[in-house]
């Protein structure tokens, strides 16, 4: 009997939730119906992703649709001239390469392997520096090689702290100078070496990443740690001079670019987006900068770190990153000259 009751109470359970349902529904139809229709607003209808300075004034004639043309401009260029030396990771201090003389019939002479290549988790970020009649090469595996210019190999060093195993870190970049190499490691480490040999000569610990070249000029090494600090260093004993904080940043690209130095300044890029100069001997920080910008709707866009290396060029410095700024800043004063909305990943 107890059975037969509970069925019918679930029934008429039941039977009242249907009831609710359809009320319900009944109800939302009644009030849609008395609902007003929704107004279209007029005017000019834009990209949610238009930059705000391409947006159209309703009451403006309409713009002619205009496609950029290719154009042949004059150009005035020093003569060219080779260059027997490439001691940095563009060339020189400034990252400024005056008219490389190139031949005209170019053939493949020789190659070589230098160790470990690019993987899902490794690559290489080190371009290759020559001194001497030497190439160096750093993988990805924080292994440096020495060639000569024949393609045989000289000499080869494995810069894995004892402490860390193979593998472990990936990243880092080259710069030389007269018979030293100085190595930047992702174990957070500038090394240097000696260039004939591979012999190490002292380590400066940097507490971060340095995936980025040295720059040197004048017995200090520049470096860029991926924590966003910049550092200069005795050439001679790897002692730290002075070190320059920059803004933090949560992201930054692998890799990273170098410091360009003058006579009187160095430059240094950071992960943030920010340019910073200061005097080269003292330390002392003179100006700085954000080369910032946006590329809507691309996901490395938040990426705000300096993808272009600085260029210093006469008394003007140039600059870019991937998510969308070429500027061109006074070197004395960091004063902007122009801004061109367009990416760059090198000089």
């Amino acid at each position: 009997m107890a059975y037969e009751m509970n069925s019918r109470q679930q029934a008429v359970n039941r039977a009242r939730q249907w009831n609710r349902i359809i009320a319900g529904t009944v109800l939302v139809a009644l009030l849609a119906g008395c609902a007003k229709k929704e107004e279209r607003l007029p005017g000019v209808r834009l990209d949610l992703r238009a930059p705000l300075d391409q947006a159209a004034d309703e009451n403006a004639p309409a713009a002619k649709q205009t496609t950029d043309q290719n154009r042949a401009l004059p150009i005035k260029l020093p003569a060219a001239r080779a260059n027997s030396e490439w001691t940095h990771r563009n060339g020189t201090a400034e990252h400024r390469i005056v008219h490389p003389a190139l031949g005209r019939n170019l053939s493949h002479l020789w190659n070589a392997a230098i160790g470990a290549g690019d993987s899902r988790k490794y690559r290489i970020t080190a371009d290759p520096v020559v001194s001497a009649g030497r190439v160096f090469t750093l993988d990805s595996h924080a292994t440096v090689m020495a060639h000569s210019t024949g393609g045989a190999k000289i000499w080869e060093r494995d810069l894995t702290p004892p402490s860390d195993r193979s593998g472990e870190a990936s990243g880092g970049g080259l710069a030389v100078d007269g018979n030293r190499l100085y190595v930047t490691t992702g174990y957070g480490a500038l090394v240097a070496l000696d260039a004939a040999t591979g012999a190490e000569i002292w380590v400066q610990k940097l507490g971060a990443a340095a995936t980025g070249s040295p720059t040197v000029r004048a017995g200090i090494v520049y470096v860029t740690s991926r924590d966003s600090s910049a550092w200069a260093i005795d050439a001679k004993n790897g002692r730290v001079k002075w070190e320059l904080p920059g803004a933090p940043t949560t992201s930054v690209v692998v890799g990273g670019t170098a410091p360009a130095v003058s006579d009187k300044f160095a430059i240094f890029p950071f992960g943030s987006g920010e340019l910073v100069a200061a005097f080269r001997k003292g330390g002392v920080r003179t100006w700085a900068s954000f080369v910032s910008g946006k590329r809507r709707g691309r996901a490395y866009a938040d990426i705000t770190d300096i993808t272009g290396d600085p260029v210093i060029s006469g008394n003007v410095v140039y600059a870019g990153s991937h998510s969308g700024r070429v500027v061109a800043l006074d070197l004395g004063s960091g004063e902007r000259i122009w801004t061109a909305n367009e990416g760059a990943f090198s000089p």
